[in-house]
């Protein structure tokens, strides 16, 4: 068996979602942000709206043709295209449901259900959406690189393809020893074998799942509590640079709805 070591798909030093886990820490949980953050810009307006620039509500912005700005909101990402003129923090949005799903989302409790993919459209071809991790610290099979681990005992091993059945080896790169795990079909999630492959701080494992061409190595994070809010969840994977569950939940904040 030929195992391949690859990193987490994305990396945390790409400077959009950089900025956007700064912004994160501004306090986006459960309570509305004091200001608004730019996580993104390109244009001739660029220099003047750069990644961290914060900007007050009913404050008000112009941009050229060609402009982009994305700015972090409290209901989520909200990109601008010039040219025009645009009120800051002025929209309608959903801030309580998307409160309510985040909380879930970085709650340790898991999810009651998994849905697979949703079909989109009609006619011949429907598009079917790609499956989303449902939680914060369910360990993803095709993704490596440091992972943070808020409560060993429930870590959960997330597949993104369960149409079918599949299975996973979990390798100990230092003693050899390889653990086998396996999903029925339709199911998502399984346990980490936390008795034949312990979790500690510092320890990593290669896992290679049937869906996955290459294994991935993870390396583990031991946190010394579950975060409680998204402002610490946030503060820990920057911290540690658990970068794949950092990108995770940038993708899940995002609704970046478009205006101009």
């Amino acid at each position: 068996m030929h195992l391949a070591k690859t990193g987490s798909g994305t990396k945390l030093a790409r400077f959009g979602k950089a900025a956007f886990a700064v912004a994160l820490l501004t306090g986006i949980g459960g309570t509305a942000m004091a200001q608004n953050m730019v996580v993104r810009s390109t244009g001739p307006s660029a220099s003047s709206f750069p990644a961290g620039k914060k900007l007050v509500n009913n404050s008000r912005i112009s941009l050229k043709k060609l402009d982009r700005v994305t700015i972090l909101e409290k209901s989520g990402t909200r990109v601008l295209k010039g040219p025009g003129s645009f009120t800051i923090g002025k929209r309608s949005g959903a801030q309580s449901t998307a409160s309510r799903r985040i909380a879930g989302f970085i709650g340790n409790r898991g999810a009651t259900r998994v849905r697979t993919g949703a079909v989109r459209g009609t006619g011949p071809a429907p598009v079917v959406s790609e499956p989303k991790n449902p939680n914060l610290w369910y360990l993803d099979v095709t993704k490596g690189g440091k992972f943070c681990v808020s409560n060993p005992a429930r870590l959960v091993l997330w597949r993104p393809d369960y149409t079918g059945s599949a299975t996973a080896s979990i390798v100990d790169p230092k003693s050899g020893v390889v653990t086998n795990v396996e999903w029925r079909k339709g199911g998502p999630l399984k346990a980490w074998p936390r008795t034949q492959a312990p979790v500690t701080n510092g320890s990593s494992y290669n896992v290679l799942s049937s869906s996955n061409p290459q294994a991935v190595e993870v390396n583990f994070v031991l946190l010394p509590s579950v975060p409680e809010n998204l402002d610490e969840a946030a503060a820990v994977l920057i911290e540690n640079g658990c970068e794949s569950q950092l990108d995770l939940l940038v993708d899940t904040l995002s609704t970046d709805t478009e205006q101009g």
